[in-house]
């Protein structure tokens, strides 16, 4: 797997990338990084140059001058392709990754073949509301006070088995560890987000073939909203993992790539 920096006027951009074949851009959730995706790139390599950046602020890329918005993000994966010679690609990511993928498919849709989308970026206006209300008491895991003792490490892994409850340890123990470290960043994706999706439902905008697909698991998995998402996009297909959290990525890798290639392929898939 080859790995390797970008510069864009946004700093550098760290990146893995794997295979033959047309494009396929893979962005990941915040707080993690392209890591998401390592064992997933494998097994759509053999059919896509599948390509996994880490987003400004993240990973091994450079620090954020400022808090981006989400437009910020999708103009820097832009940039992120015109670097690399993508004139149109394949695009897809979750939950955070899933909203930036999103927004490229809106405001750009003549770089956008096929789309992947998951997680928060299918919920309503008045769910991300809501939600955004609740974390003003209970903030996320990189947000909670350090203390000497070390309570907060307790209660971040608490959170991060809420996020992926039928995960063995050792794998949602990688995860979690990325998350702590991107505490000493000073900003991530995961509020430009969260404020982006309460402000417009832009599912309706989406005008290129769409798959929709989420874990079991998920903490914004809901069977009927997926459903009824994937009703207000033309053509777009639904597949729901099962046993997978907001992790799945990390959880079941080979079933995530079964359904992304069978929908790249246009093979169709169904609802699980």
């Amino acid at each position: 797997m080859k790995k390797g920096y970008v510069t864009l006027p946004e700093g550098q951009m760290h990146y893995r990338a794997e295979g033959e074949g047309e494009p396929l851009l893979l962005l990941h959730q915040a707080p993690l990084s392209g890591v998401e995706f390592q064992d997933i790139i494998p097994l759509l390599s053999r059919d896509f140059t599948v390509i996994a950046p880490d987003l400004p602020g993240h990973g091994q890329s450079d620090d954020l001058p400022r808090e981006y918005g989400v437009e910020d993000y999708a103009r820097s994966v832009v940039h992120f392709m015109d670097a690399l010679g993508i004139k149109k690609t394949n695009l897809g990511g979750n939950h955070t990754g899933s909203a930036v993928s999103m927004s490229i498919a809106v405001d750009y849709p003549d770089r956008v073949k096929k789309l992947i989308l998951s997680g928060e970026s299918l919920i309503g206006t008045s769910e991300i509301t809501a939600f955004l209300k609740m974390l003003e008491s209970r903030p996320m895991s990189r947000d909670i006070p350090m203390d000497e003792a070390g309570r907060f490490l307790v209660e971040a892994w608490e959170r991060y088995k809420a996020l992926a409850p039928a995960a063995p340890l050792e794998v949602r123990f990688k995860p979690f560890v990325i998350g702590l470290a991107a505490r000493l960043r000073r900003y991530d994706a995961h509020l430009p987000v969260f404020k982006w999706m309460a402000t417009e439902d832009r599912l309706p905008k989406i005008k290129v073939p769409t798959l929709i697909f989420s874990g079991d698991k998920d903490i914004f998995f809901n069977r009927a909203v997926m459903l009824a998402a994937g009703e207000r996009i033309p053509g777009c297909q639904v597949a729901i993992i099962e046993n997978g959290g907001a992790m799945v990525c990390f959880e079941k890798p080979k079933e995530v790539a079964e359904v992304f290639l069978r929908f790249l392929k246009g093979h169709g898939v169904a609802v699980r």
